[in-house]
């Protein structure tokens, strides 16, 4: 009798095994390929040292980014924008121009595909350079570049067959060591934090 129910029970987990992956594989096939959007978001750092010099706790900036569908419902997706500010120096009131190049590659995984919603999270790596030039003055620009990671979550929502929106929040985790000490005694300049916003995303 336990045999008889040992084999019933291999037999389902095979058969239910057999129907889900060829569920995931008709999905697959439905599936665009490619997806290339444009985003606006706002985008807030962690580090106190920039926020309160340059006097802004958040920057709005335009963003661009693209995935190919590699797997089930796994993409592999990439980011780019540019997070820029600037204010000016007391003494002498030289333009100080601050630019942080940011480049996301990572997984973007969707759990569920409906035909208006499609939820999505992932994960993956950060790559950053930053600069600080002052106008006019003779002092070294001060440059580098840091790495680290980021979590996001979001979702799409399906206006045409190629056409979708998107709404996100990221997390991102990019911390740098510095040579000298920054202005509240620490050598860590802290370049993570975080983005939310919406865009347009073009499927095929």
């Amino acid at each position: 009798m336990k045999k008889h129910a040992t084999k019933l029970i291999v037999l389902a987990l095979i058969f239910m095994t057999a129907g889900t992956t060829a569920a995931l594989r008709a999905q697959e096939t439905e599936q665009p390929r490619f997806r290339l959007g444009v985003y606006f978001e706002g985008a807030m750092l962690n580090d106190e040292n920039l926020t309160s010099f340059f006097g802004h706790s958040q920057r709005n900036l335009f963003g661009f980014e693209a995935s190919v569908h590699v797997l089930y419902n796994i993409d592999v997706w990439g980011s780019y924008r540019i997070y820029t500010d600037k204010t000016k120096t007391t003494l002498y009131e030289q333009e100080d121009k601050f630019r942080l190049n940011m480049a996301s590659l990572g997984l973007v995984y969707r759990p569920i595909v409906w035909n208006r919603i499609e939820p999505f999270v992932g994960a993956g790596f950060e790559f950053y350079s930053y600069s600080e030039k002052v106008e006019g003055a003779d002092l070294p620009d001060t440059s580098g570049n840091a790495f680290g990671f980021h979590v996001q979550g979001g979702t799409y929502v399906h206006i045409f067959k190629f056409l979708s929106g998107k709404v996100f929040f990221r997390y991102n985790g990019v911390k740098k060591t510095l040579t000298d000490p920054l202005p509240d005694g620490t050598n860590e300049l802290d370049l993570g934090g975080k983005e939310f916003g919406a865009g347009l995303v073009f499927r095929f």
